[in-house]
Protein backbone atom coordinates (compact mmCIF):
# COMPACT_ATOMS: atom_id res chain seq x y z
CA UNK A 1 0.00 0.00 0.00
CA UNK A 2 2.77 2.43 0.91
CA UNK A 3 4.65 1.82 -2.32
CA UNK A 4 1.61 2.38 -4.52
CA UNK A 5 0.72 5.60 -2.66
CA UNK A 6 4.29 6.84 -2.97
CA UNK A 7 4.33 6.00 -6.68
CA UNK A 8 0.96 7.74 -7.18
CA UNK A 9 2.23 10.89 -5.43
CA UNK A 10 5.46 10.90 -7.48
CA UNK A 11 3.56 10.48 -10.75
CA UNK A 12 1.02 13.13 -9.78
CA UNK A 13 3.79 15.57 -8.85
CA UNK A 14 5.53 14.93 -12.18
CA UNK A 15 2.29 15.59 -14.06
CA UNK A 16 1.63 18.82 -12.18
CA UNK A 17 5.24 19.90 -12.72
CA UNK A 18 4.73 19.38 -16.44
CA UNK A 19 1.77 21.75 -16.42
CA UNK A 20 3.87 24.47 -14.81
CA UNK A 21 7.11 23.69 -16.62
CA UNK A 22 5.80 23.87 -20.17
CA UNK A 23 2.65 26.00 -20.32
CA UNK A 24 3.27 26.80 -23.97
CA UNK A 25 2.71 23.14 -24.82
CA UNK A 26 -0.98 23.88 -24.48
CA UNK A 27 -0.83 27.09 -26.50
CA UNK A 28 -2.41 27.15 -29.92
CA UNK A 29 0.02 25.81 -32.50
CA UNK A 30 0.74 27.50 -35.80
CA UNK A 31 -0.68 24.40 -37.51
CA UNK A 32 2.63 23.57 -39.22
CA UNK A 33 4.00 21.38 -36.42
CA UNK A 34 4.26 17.67 -37.11
CA UNK A 35 4.45 14.74 -34.72
CA UNK A 36 8.05 13.69 -34.15
CA UNK A 37 9.61 10.36 -33.24
CA UNK A 38 13.39 10.06 -33.19
CA UNK A 39 15.33 7.02 -32.08
CA UNK A 40 18.44 6.95 -29.89
CA UNK A 41 20.85 7.21 -32.82
CA UNK A 42 18.95 9.97 -34.65
CA UNK A 43 19.25 13.75 -34.56
CA UNK A 44 21.87 16.37 -35.39
CA UNK A 45 25.01 15.99 -33.28
CA UNK A 46 27.59 18.72 -32.69
CA UNK A 47 30.82 18.96 -30.70
CA UNK A 48 30.32 21.71 -28.14
CA UNK A 49 33.17 23.75 -26.76
CA UNK A 50 36.73 22.85 -26.03
CA UNK A 51 35.49 19.99 -23.85
CA UNK A 52 34.15 18.25 -27.00
CA UNK A 53 30.83 17.31 -25.44
CA UNK A 54 28.54 15.74 -28.02
CA UNK A 55 25.19 17.52 -28.07
CA UNK A 56 22.33 16.11 -30.12
CA UNK A 57 19.39 18.21 -31.24
CA UNK A 58 16.40 15.85 -31.28
CA UNK A 59 13.44 18.21 -31.80
CA UNK A 60 13.96 21.59 -33.45
CA UNK A 61 11.77 24.51 -34.39
CA UNK A 62 13.11 24.80 -37.93
CA UNK A 63 13.04 21.05 -38.64
CA UNK A 64 9.61 20.04 -37.39
CA UNK A 65 7.80 23.40 -37.31
CA UNK A 66 7.29 23.21 -33.55
CA UNK A 67 7.14 26.71 -32.08
CA UNK A 68 6.56 25.68 -28.47
CA UNK A 69 9.55 23.55 -27.52
CA UNK A 70 12.81 21.95 -28.58
CA UNK A 71 14.59 18.93 -27.11
CA UNK A 72 18.30 18.09 -26.87
CA UNK A 73 20.71 15.64 -25.23
CA UNK A 74 24.26 16.38 -24.09
CA UNK A 75 26.92 13.99 -22.81
CA UNK A 76 29.22 15.59 -20.25
CA UNK A 77 32.47 13.84 -19.27
CA UNK A 78 33.55 13.61 -15.61
CA UNK A 79 34.92 16.89 -14.24
CA UNK A 80 33.60 18.77 -17.28
CA UNK A 81 30.61 21.08 -17.36
CA UNK A 82 28.54 23.90 -18.76
CA UNK A 83 29.68 27.36 -17.60
CA UNK A 84 27.48 29.74 -15.62
CA UNK A 85 25.00 31.45 -17.95
CA UNK A 86 21.42 32.61 -18.36
CA UNK A 87 18.96 32.67 -21.25
CA UNK A 88 17.17 35.93 -21.97
CA UNK A 89 14.34 34.43 -24.04
CA UNK A 90 13.73 30.79 -23.08
CA UNK A 91 12.76 28.69 -20.10
CA UNK A 92 14.82 25.50 -19.83
CA UNK A 93 13.73 22.16 -18.43
CA UNK A 94 16.64 19.87 -17.47
CA UNK A 95 16.41 16.13 -16.75
CA UNK A 96 19.38 14.08 -15.57
CA UNK A 97 19.08 10.82 -17.50
CA UNK A 98 22.27 9.21 -16.19
CA UNK A 99 25.09 10.11 -13.86
CA UNK A 100 25.44 12.76 -11.21
CA UNK A 101 26.40 16.36 -11.14
CA UNK A 102 26.30 19.68 -9.40
CA UNK A 103 23.75 22.18 -10.68
CA UNK A 104 24.36 25.80 -9.82
CA UNK A 105 20.97 27.46 -9.85
CA UNK A 106 20.51 31.11 -8.93
CA UNK A 107 23.59 31.05 -6.69
CA UNK A 108 22.83 27.72 -4.97
CA UNK A 109 24.82 24.51 -5.45
CA UNK A 110 22.40 21.59 -5.81
CA UNK A 111 23.53 17.96 -6.20
CA UNK A 112 21.61 16.20 -9.01
CA UNK A 113 21.49 12.57 -10.10
CA UNK A 114 19.58 10.24 -12.39
CA UNK A 115 15.93 11.28 -12.37
CA UNK A 116 16.53 14.83 -11.09
CA UNK A 117 14.49 17.53 -12.86
CA UNK A 118 15.13 21.28 -12.82
CA UNK A 119 13.04 24.08 -14.28
CA UNK A 120 15.19 27.11 -15.08
CA UNK A 121 13.08 30.15 -15.98
CA UNK A 122 14.58 32.65 -18.41
CA UNK A 123 16.89 35.12 -16.72
CA UNK A 124 18.08 32.69 -14.01
CA UNK A 125 21.82 32.00 -13.78
CA UNK A 126 22.71 28.31 -14.01
CA UNK A 127 25.61 25.94 -14.65
CA UNK A 128 26.16 22.16 -14.62
CA UNK A 129 29.26 20.20 -13.65
CA UNK A 130 29.67 16.44 -13.85
CA UNK A 131 30.78 15.55 -10.33
CA UNK A 132 30.62 11.79 -10.89
CA UNK A 133 32.90 9.19 -12.41
CA UNK A 134 30.75 8.30 -15.43
CA UNK A 135 29.45 10.38 -18.33
CA UNK A 136 26.51 12.54 -17.27
CA UNK A 137 23.65 12.41 -19.77
CA UNK A 138 21.54 15.55 -19.59
CA UNK A 139 18.27 15.91 -21.48
CA UNK A 140 16.91 19.42 -21.85
CA UNK A 141 14.18 21.36 -23.53
CA UNK A 142 13.70 25.02 -24.37
CA UNK A 143 10.41 26.83 -24.51
CA UNK A 144 9.79 28.54 -26.82
CA UNK A 145 11.73 26.56 -29.41
CA UNK A 146 14.56 28.09 -31.42
CA UNK A 147 17.59 28.30 -29.12
CA UNK A 148 18.85 24.98 -30.51
CA UNK A 149 20.09 27.04 -33.49
CA UNK A 150 22.80 28.40 -31.19
CA UNK A 151 24.39 24.94 -30.99
CA UNK A 152 24.55 24.67 -34.79
CA UNK A 153 26.45 27.95 -34.98
CA UNK A 154 28.54 27.46 -31.84
CA UNK A 155 29.42 23.79 -32.32
CA UNK A 156 31.10 21.75 -35.02
CA UNK A 157 29.25 18.84 -36.66
CA UNK A 158 30.42 15.44 -35.41
CA UNK A 159 32.96 14.09 -37.87
CA UNK A 160 34.66 17.47 -38.17
CA UNK A 161 37.22 18.95 -35.75
CA UNK A 162 36.12 21.53 -33.18
CA UNK A 163 36.62 24.99 -34.62
CA UNK A 164 37.35 27.57 -31.92
CA UNK A 165 35.69 30.95 -32.33
CA UNK A 166 37.24 34.35 -31.80
CA UNK A 167 35.97 36.47 -28.91
CA UNK A 168 34.14 38.65 -31.45
CA UNK A 169 32.38 35.56 -32.89
CA UNK A 170 31.37 34.43 -29.36
CA UNK A 171 30.03 37.90 -28.57
CA UNK A 172 28.02 38.00 -31.82
CA UNK A 173 26.54 34.51 -31.24
CA UNK A 174 25.70 35.22 -27.61
CA UNK A 175 23.93 38.46 -28.51
CA UNK A 176 22.07 36.89 -31.45
CA UNK A 177 20.76 33.97 -29.36
CA UNK A 178 20.15 35.83 -26.08
CA UNK A 179 22.62 34.01 -23.87
CA UNK A 180 24.81 35.72 -21.29
CA UNK A 181 27.85 34.09 -19.64
CA UNK A 182 29.46 35.21 -16.37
Amino acid sequence: MKKSRKKFLQQSAAGVLGLFAAPQLFAESSGDAQPVVLHADEGETYWIGRRNSPLTIKVAKDRQGNETMSFCRELIAPKEGIPLHKHLNEDELIVIHRGEGLLELDGKQIPVKEGSVALVPKGVWHAMTNSGTETLIMLFSYSPAGFEGYFREFGSPVGTPWKPKSQEEYNRLNKKWGIVYK
